[in-house]
């Protein structure tokens, strides 16, 4: 059977898997030789081009497949950008129903969440991590830092706590060992140990998930920088939270999906307003914040008593975000890489 030559353009990682269906496609680099172009948008910037371009000379199936949580907003106000594919495939009902509400019946369709089939089970690890996702806008928000920097103070106290409760002994000795029973310095010389800061802060220790956009240098704890754009991106991703306890965030994102999906705890800090993103003015609120049941939102300085609930119970909220993923990400019995791949194959086939 002929294969369909495929014209791919990524990002999140949503269409990784779906490049590397080589039995059931041919993918191309030369923008004249393709029979559809799959794509994560067709809204803005050169995506918008290709789309208009297609259209109008080439004529060939250009698909759209949803990128993001909740990025059909973007179809709606304050933006009202024009859908220009043949095919949007969404992720579930509720994006579904935007869509529809916004007058695209005809070329939408539920293939679910390709993100799903790449969460990983949780990895056993010592201590407690405690991952800070800081929100995506068009450059580094202030909530990031505040919220940040709050968990770094958190970090310090419960670390203190332990030297605390060690003080007698350690003014005795300043031996590893006290804090991590049965580790050793290999320094012979007693005056030159050293205790690491991880040995202190296992049972609350703090990592950030950052990209590009992000000011690296005010991100004190370790951090990881993971970039959209490239094909293992959701696998540096998920790699991340299969040893995280609890997320920590300022906004309800695409993360918060994959998170959801491994079954860890998230908590929102109140306060985030999104005002100015991909060039649009938001600030006089036209974008609703999305706030679930899956999710606990507190206030900053609620902060620490919020992460000990959630460590304490982690599946506390489980049944939640079982129904969010249902909702939001569609039929997770059906694989949405071979639905992706379904839509494809109809509209080059019988289009």
């Amino acid at each position: 059977m002929y294969k369909p030559k495929l014209y791919v353009h990524n990002w999140n990682g949503i269409l990784t898997n779906l490049k590397k269906m080589t039995k059931d496609f041919r993918f191309v680099e030369d923008i004249n030789k393709y029979d559809a172009i799959v794509a994560w948008q067709d809204e803005k910037g050169p995506h918008r081009e290709l789309a208009l371009f297609n259209r109008k000379f080439y004529k060939k199936p250009f698909i759209v497949v949803q990128h993001g949580r909740g990025c059909t907003r973007n179809y709606g106000p304050p933006e009202n950008q024009e859908l220009l594919a043949d095919k949007f495939c969404c992720w579930g009902q509720e994006d579904y129903d935007r869509m529809v509400k916004y007058g695209y019946k005809d070329r939408i369709v539920i293939t679910g969440c390709p993100l799903l089939n790449r969460a990983i089970p949780k990895e056993p690890h010592e201590g407690k991590n405690i991952l800070f996702v800081p929100v995506i806008t068009d450059h580094e928000d202030p909530n990031n830092i505040i919220t940040l920097w709050e968990l770094k103070k958190l970090e310090l106290s419960h670390a203190q706590d332990v030297v605390r409760k060690h003080k007698s002994d350690l003014m005795k000795s300043w031996d590893r060992g006290l804090i991590t029973p049965g580790a050793k310095d290999p320094k012979e010389d007693y005056w030159l140990y050293t205790i690491p800061y991880n040995d202190i802060n296992k049972n609350w220790r703090l990592i950030s998930k950052i990209i590009g956009i992000h000011d690296k240098d005010l991100y004190f704890s370790p951090h990881v920088q993971t970039r959209p754009g490239e094909e293992n991106h959701t696998e540096e991703c998920v790699k991340l939270l299969a040893k995280t306890d609890v997320v920590v965030c300022v906004e309800e994102g695409t993360f918060q999906v994959l998170a959801m999906a491994m079954d860890i705890p998230i908590i929102v800090v109140k306060g985030f307003e999104l005002l100015l993103y991909g060039g649009v003015d938001y600030s006089k609120g036209d974008r609703i914040a999305v706030h679930t049941e899956a999710t606990e939102w507190v206030e900053l300085s609620d902060l620490d008593n919020a992460i000990q609930r959630e460590l304490d119970n982690p599946g506390r909220l489980s049944k939640e975000r079982k129904e969010v993923i249902k909702r939001e990400f569609g039929d997770i019995s059906s694989n949405p890489d071979d639905n992706i791949a379904n839509v494809i194959k109809e509209l080059v086939y019988d289009g």
